[in-house]
This record gives structure tokens, C-alpha cells and sequence, in this order.
């Protein structure tokens, strides 16, 4: 102002720190926002983010951390902020088709559907595990001095023998889903499974996803429901999706459970930890 050129606003914050005598890790674990994101506010590459949208939320946690007036620091340098935030409300009210209206219509009786398939099935195997067939028994011989019915031996060690084998069967073990962190960006989950990994994703609103995993990187449009096989040797998948905030993820059929701090996002980083 009055003919001198100001710092931009990440220069200001750079120079805040190493005033302090502040390292990016310290920052780090200051106000929990990964190095690279800092990083990128301090060069005033708001677009590298995950989401643009974030960059007034971190601007504002750092200048309060080393003491500088956020407000007065956001409003002098609007012009250098990402214009326009896009609301989780406007993003679902700019992607819905008259289509997508139709699916949601009809989305209440397919659920009824597989609702009643469900609990079809459940009553089929619990009469099958707790109500038995009962066991036939032949009388292949008579004893003709006590006239008693003698059964065959076999049949009841073929039997025993059936038992054993279908015993293992139920010590099967699952895939076991658990919520981890949030950062502000990244939700991160550990996944303990023996089974290949696949991951589901699930939209009431048509979205973009982009899928990493140690060998592979893929995009994906227009999403409303879509499966994705991971290799077995994949330690770390990453999944990042936007455009609504209508999402559910699943893996291996458990669902990842998102906390309420990132409820309102339309973009979401999911990262998941395998192990065996």
C-alpha cells in the first residue's frame, strides 16, 4: 500500500516461522497440516492442494499459530486466494441430473429388495445350523435272541468324519476396517486382512475418483457406483474423490467409517494401511 509492494501472503508466513526459529516439522506438529501442504502456502501454490478450498482453513490455523491477525493478513491479500468456495450443497445442486432425481426415486425400493433378499437368507441358514436334519438310523441287523435293532458303525463314523470337515469352515476370518486419523485432508484407516483387497465406492451424486496403489494410478468420472480390484501386493491404496459429499467407500464390504470434522467435504482423501 501507498506505492510499496507487499510480501505475498505465504512469504509473510515463511518468514513469521524462521523468525521464531520454527522448522517445518515443528509447524507440522504445531497445527497437525502435513510439511507439503505448509509448504505449498508458504510458495502460494494454493492450487497444488487437495482441494483449493482448504487454503483459507490452513492460512488461518498458521498465521494464529505464530501470532499474526488472520483476518486482517486473509483480508489484505484476497486477490492471491482461491476465488470462488464451492459448498458441499452447491456442488450436489450443480451435478444432479433429472436422471440421477429418477435413481434417487427408485433407490427406496431397491433397498426394500435386498433388504428382504437379506433377511431370507439369514432365516435359510440359521434353520439349516439350528434345526438339523435328524440323523436316520437302519436297522441292518436283528439280533434274534434279544430282538434289538443294531445300527451300522460306519454310518456313524462317516458322520463324525463329515462333522470334522465342515468345522474348520467357521473359523473363516473377515476383513477387519479401522478408522485411524483425520488431518485436516487425508482419513486414514487400517486394514487387516488375508483376502485380496477390493474396494467399493458408492455416490447418490455422480463423482470423480483418482485410485493410487503401489503399481498402479487411475481416474475415474462420473461415478455412482463402482468396484475396484487392488493387486495383492498393495500395502498402501490410496482414494481420492470429489464432487460430493454423498460418499461411502467400502472395503471388502466394510464400510470406512468417516468422522464428523470431515463430514462436509465434497473432496475426501481416504488412505488405507494394509496388512495380514
Amino acid at each position: 500500500m501507498g506505492g510499496v509492494s507487499m510480501k505475498p501472503i505465504g512469504e509473510i508466513l515463511k518468514s513469521k516461522r524462521e523468525r521464531l526459529g520454527m522448522t517445518l516439522l515443528d509447524m507440522e506438529k504445531r497445527i497437525r497440516i502435513k510439511r507439503e501442504y505448509i509448504s505449498m502456502l508458504e510458495k502460494n501454490e494454493f492450487d497444488q492442494l487437495p482441494n483449493p478450498d482448504y487454503a483459507v482453513g490452513f492460512i488461518r490455523k498458521y498465521a494464529e499459530s505464530v501470532n499474526l491477525n488472520a483476518d486482517k493478513l486473509i483480508e489484505e491479500h484476497q486477490s492471491e486466494l482461491p476465488v470462488h468456495k464451492m459448498t458441499a450443497k452447491e456442488a450436489k445442486k450443480s451435478l444432479k441430473t433429472p436422471d440421477v432425481q429418477e435413481n434417487q426415486k427408485l433407490l427406496p425400493l431397491f433397498r426394500l429388495i435386498l433388504l428382504v433378499s437379506a433377511v431370507c437368507t439369514l432365516l435359510w441358514i440359521v434353520s439349516v445350523y439350528l434345526f438339523p436334519h435328524p440323523r436316520q438310523w437302519h436297522a441292518a441287523t436283528i439280533n434274534p435272541s434279544r430282538d434289538v435293532a443294531i445300527e451300522p458303525k460306519k454310518e456313524a463314523q462317516k458322520s463324525d468324519k463329515k462333522k470334522e470337515k465342515e468345522e474348520p469352515a467357521k473359523k473363516e476370518e473377515k476383513t477387519r476396517v479401522s478408522y485411524k486419523s483425520f488431518d485436516g485432508a487425508t482419513l486414514s484407516y487400517t486394514v487387516k486382512t488375508k483376502e485380496p483387497v477390493v474396494i467399493r465406492v458408492t455416490s447418490k451424486t455422480p463423482t470423480w475418483l483418482q485410485l493410487r496403489s503401489d503399481d498402479r494410478s487411475e481416474n475415474y468420472r462420473n461415478v455412482n457406483d463402482r468396484t475396484l480390484k487392488i493387486g495383492k501386493g498393495a500395502r498402501t491404496v490410496t482414494l481420492i474423490a470429489g464432487s460430493t459429499a454423498d460418499l461411502t467407500v467400502y472395503c471388502n464390504g466394510e464400510k470406512a467409517e468417516v468422522p464428523t470434522s470431515a463430514d462436509a467435504l465434497i473432496t475426501r482423501t481416504y488412505q488405507f494401511n494394509i496388512s495380514k
